[in-house]
């Protein structure tokens, strides 16, 4: 149980990285420890020092042998989790895109609102993006629309992977982690699809989500324009039409 006493959950952090030596160390220690009881990194094949700073930050680290995706690397916390029996996960950005200094809001909806899955939205009163590309700004809003058309809901900021989940939603049985189509950016709008079509409890909840000037090279995202929207997109187009499952 967290000592902070406002919820009884436990919760996970779970954040996927890779080569974010410059930020990693930062987003670790903005993590409220009174809410996180466990702050796990991900490292998806790093070959710069992340590992190092994770660790010296107080983040448990795992790493993959090779990138593999950061759905993949999402998958292998929320396994994790799940392993070691914790009631709620916190997924948040290993690029400095989402301020783990608002994990608190993401949790305090899942009690005090009685949900499943609470998912963060820069849309929203209250919300905020910040420094994003025009470009960016179409193009999440765009594929809010189609999101939203394809599950039957509105979702003012489908592609913000800044959400809190129960663990119990993952042990469904009609819910399938653990396939490699999922490896990329699919897994995040998968677990999203899932909740909104099986009749989860979801809300969307405001967040900051900033977009952070280039360190050392690294660039401010890694989604390549058409190639990875569509990987954001068709877990949607896929399970509507029932290609997948």
């Amino acid at each position: 149980m967290t000592e902070h006493g406002r919820t009884p959950l436990t919760v996970m952090s779970v954040t996927p990285v890779l080569n974010e030596e410059a930020r990693i160390g930062a987003i670790v220690r903005e993590l409220p420890r009174d809410w996180i009881d466990t702050a796990v990194v991900i490292n998806d094949g790093s070959n710069d020092g992340t590992v190092e700073a994770a660790r010296i930050a107080g983040a448990e680290v795992i790493s993959h042998p090779r990138t593999m995706g950061v759905g993949a690397a999402i998958r292998t916390g929320l396994l994790y989790a799940l392993e070691k029996g914790v009631d709620a996960v916190v997924i948040t950005s290993g690029s400095g895109k989402t301020r783990s200094s608002e994990a608190p809001s993401l949790i305090d909806a899942l009690t005090a609102q009685q949900l499943d899955f609470a998912q963060g939205s820069r849309y929203l009163p209250g919300g905020y993006a910040g420094n994003m590309p025009l470009q960016r700004r179409i193009g999440t809003r765009a594929y809010s629309v189609c999101f939203s058309l394809l599950t039957g809901r509105w979702v003012s900021d489908a592609s913000s992977g800044f959400r809190a989940i129960r663990t119990s939603f993952l042990n469904d049985s009609r819910i399938h982690l653990q396939q490699d189509w999922l490896d990329r950016y699919e897994l995040e709008p998968y677990l999203l699809y899932k909740a909104i079509t099986l009749g989860y409890r979801i809300k969307e909840v405001p967040v900051t989500i900033e977009y952070p000037p280039p360190v050392a090279g690294v660039p401010y995202t890694r989604i390549r324009a058409v190639v990875d929207w569509w990987r954001l997109l068709r877990p949607a187009v896929f399970l509507r039409l029932g290609l997948r499952r």
